[in-house]
C-alpha cells in the first residue's frame, strides 16, 4: 500500500479549513439575519421602539443560546436529543396554541 502524500494531506487540511471558515461565516450571517428579521417583525407587528426592542433583542439572544445549550447538552447522552426537542416543542405550543403548532420534525425537517 503506497504511503499517503504529505502534499495531498496538507492540501486536504487547507481545503477543510477554508470550507470550515466559510461555513462559519455563512452561519454567523444567517444568525444575524434571523435576529434582524425578528427585530423588524417585532417593530412592525408589536410596534417596538428603541427601548423595548433592546429588551426583545436580549431575550431573543438568550432564547437562542438557551435552545442551543439544551440541544448540545441533550446530544451528549442522546444523539436524537429527544428531550430538548420535546421541551422546545412544549414552549412553542404554549406560545402559538394547538391550532398553529407544528412539531419539531415539520419545523426543522426530519433529518435533524
Amino acid at each position: 500500500m503506497p504511503k499517503p502524500s504529505a502534499t495531498l494531506a496538507r492540501i486536504k487540511t487547507e481545503a477543510e479549513a477554508k470550507y470550515n471558515a466559510l461555513f462559519r461565516l455563512k452561519m454567523d450571517m444567517l444568525m444575524q439575519m434571523g435576529q434582524d428579521a425578528a427585530m423588524i417583525a417585532a417593530h412592525e407587528v408589536l410596534q417596538l421602539g428603541p427601548g423595548r426592542s433592546e429588551a426583545f433583542r436580549t431575550a431573543y439572544i438568550e432564547a437562542m443560546n438557551g435552545m442551543a445549550r439544551m440541544v448540545c447538552e441533550d446530544q451528549q447522552d442522546d444523539s436524537e436529543f429527544v428531550y430538548a426537542k420535546a421541551k422546545i416543542d412544549e414552549q412553542i405550543r404554549a406560545i402559538v396554541g394547538d391550532d398553529l403548532f407544528k412539531p419539531w420534525e415539520e419545523r426543522y425537517g426530519r433529518n435533524l
